[in-house]
C-alpha cells in the first residue's frame, strides 16, 4: 500500500504543478497584455449604435479610431455603406470617453445635438 500512497502523491504534486504552471503564464500574460483581443494595441473599436430594419437586417454605426464605418448588416454579409471621418466636438457628437446622450436614429438624421445648437445660436 505504501507505493500506491507514494504514486499517488506524486501524481496529485504533478497535477497541482501543471495547473500551478498553467495559471502562472495565463497571469503573466495578461500582466503584459500578450495574446488575444485586449491586447491589442491597434485602434480602439465601438459600436455607436444599430437600427435595424427588417428582421435579420440592419445599419450599425461603428467608430473605429477617428473614422467612423456605416455598415449593412445582413444574414449573410456585412457591406461598407459609407466611411467618414469621425465629426468635429463642436457638431455636438459626444467623444469616446463622454456619455452619448442621443440615439443612433437621431445621428443618421442629422438632428440631435446639433439641431439644438442650432436653435440657440440663432
Amino acid at each position: 500500500m505504501t507505493e500506491f500512497g507514494a504514486e499517488s502523491a506524486r501524481m496529485v504534486g504533478s497535477l497541482i504543478l501543471i495547473i500551478g504552471l498553467i495559471v502562472g503564464a495565463y497571469l503573466v500574460m495578461k500582466r503584459f497584455r500578450l495574446g488575444g483581443v485586449t491586447g491589442s494595441s491597434g485602434p480602439t473599436m465601438r459600436i455607436l449604435g444599430t437600427l435595424n430594419l427588417a428582421p435579420k437586417r440592419a445599419v450599425a454605426l461603428i467608430e473605429i479610431g477617428d473614422q467612423w464605418l456605416v455598415l449593412g448588416v445582413g444574414t449573410e454579409n456585412i457591406s461598407l455603406l459609407s466611411k467618414m471621418e469621425r465629426p468635429l466636438e463642436q457638431l455636438g457628437i459626444p467623444s469616446e470617453h463622454e456619455t452619448r446622450k442621443e440615439s443612433f436614429l437621431a445621428v443618421l438624421r442629422g438632428k440631435g445635438m446639433r439641431a439644438a445648437k442650432l436653435k440657440n445660436d440663432v
